[in-house]
């Protein structure tokens, strides 16, 4: 039997064999969620042009500068300037032109006086006190000046991000394409979720459920999931597309039974191992395998083990193929004690919660709690090692989908 390979060390060499997946070129609105592959710069100036932030009228400061409560200045009011206004006419000295929040302030003019400043007449207004330049205006570029960075390369488009990105009239950027992902679970007793049970059938395929919410949380793409009995001769022809996406994920058949013949069937089907097993517990018999620029992953049967297996093998890579730096260990705070068997690296289910500034996690192990209960309730794993105990305010290392 192979000796196991550590996480660290399954994580690294597969990172040295993905490949991020292509570009294309999308709308801001669509690139939410992805990775821009370019630094994105704003193509005009926030506002086009000096604009109102006040509902009021636009003046020039001269020609009130001489204005005060017992002898006001009275400027007469002539049109009125909209957000959707364009090119207004030059300001005449002695006037006013009303303007609304966003209009353009009409050449001349170099203040805005807000309406609940002045006394307003027929026609006119009166006003008692003088007023700066620049007051309540926003010059041209105030908001963001033409050309200035709105998006670094490599960073997630953020739902903010587009937004300014649209204000700024890009219409397009560049960003990586989602990894696309098929799934296969293995079983003669399984039947696809959503299907009547029938045959030898016995209960639905609870881990394509798992793994494609994991993998679209993750930012990945599921294009197919797939249930198939136990038959290495249909497993083989699965593997053996030539259309393969950048990851397969086969659920089973990685034990040592006589019917455990997924890593075989993976050699038959032209892929080279990578790994045979893993040094973690649960998901100690997974597997991983590379075939040009598929990866595939072979995890055990049991949903909490491959809950285990994609957070501590299967996220780096996907992160990695979106294009996204490795980020930071992220610890978390233990609320209660446990205590890690001898023998392996073991990935504990936790509840995560926010207290303030600090994370923290309820481990969901124990006789009291069976694993498929904790998997129910759980939002990541701790991280914990072989023959370690933790005990209340000890910090640990969280691995999750959710930061």
């Amino acid at each position: 039997m192979s000796t196991p390979i550590s996480r660290k060390e399954a994580v690294q060499k597969l990172l040295g064999l993905a490949r991020p997946s292509g570009e294309t070129a999308v709308s801001p609105m669509d690139g939410v969620g992805l990775t821009s592959t370019r630094d994105v710069a704003a193509r005009c100036n926030v506002p086009e042009q000096a604009c109102s932030v006040r509902d009021g009228y636009a003046v020039r400061s001269r020609d009130v500068a001489e204005a005060s409560g017992t002898t006001p200045v009275r400027l007469a009011v002539s049109g009125c300037i909209r957000a959707e206004s364009t090119s207004p006419d030059p300001i005449e000295a002695g006037r006013a032109v009303r303007v609304l929040t966003g209009g353009p302030v009409p050449p001349g003019a170099d203040a805005v006086l807000a309406e609940e400043d002045v006394e307003e007449l027929d026609g006119a207004i009166l006003v008692r006190e003088p007023v700066g330049e620049g007051w309540y205006i926003r010059p041209a570029g105030g908001e963001i000046p033409a050309g200035t960075r709105i998006a670094p390369a490599g960073g997630l488009v953020t739902p903010q991000g587009a937004a300014v990105m649209t204000r700024t009239r890009v219409d397009s950027i560049l960003v990586r394409l989602r990894p696309r992902v098929r799934l296969t679970a293995l079983g003669s007793e399984l039947a696809k979720p959503g299907e009547s049970l029938s045959g030898t059938a016995r209960f639905p395929a609870d881990n394509l459920v798992l793994l494609r919410g994991l993998f679209e949380a993750a930012g990945a793409l599921v294009e197919r999931t797939a249930v198939v009995p136990d038959d290495r001769d249909r497993l083989v022809e699965t593997l053996s597309r030539d259309d393969l996406p950048e990851i397969m994920a086969t659920t089973g058949g990685t034990g040592n039974s006589e019917r455990d013949f997924a890593f075989e069937a993976a050699r038959e089907s032209g892929f080279t191992p990578v790994f045979k097993r893993i040094d973690i517990r649960p998901g100690r018999n997974m597997f991983a395998a590379v075939r040009g620029n598929t990866l595939l992953f072979g995890l055990p049967g049991p949903p909490a083990a491959g809950h285990a297996c994609f957070h501590a093998v299967i996220l780096p890579v996907i992160r990695r193929l979106l294009g996204l730096p490795e980020p930071e260990p992220r610890m978390a705070r233990f609320t209660r004690s446990i205590n890690a068997r001898a023998g392996s690296e073991w990935l504990v289910q936790c509840e995560l919660t926010v207290h303030g500034s600090t994370l923290t996690a309820t481990p969901l192990a124990g006789k009291t709690l069976p694993p498929m209960h904790g998997l129910a309730l759980a939002h990541g794993l701790a991280v914990l090692q072989s023959g370690q105990t933790v005990t209340p305010g000890d910090e640990t290392e969280i691995l999750t989908t959710l930061f």
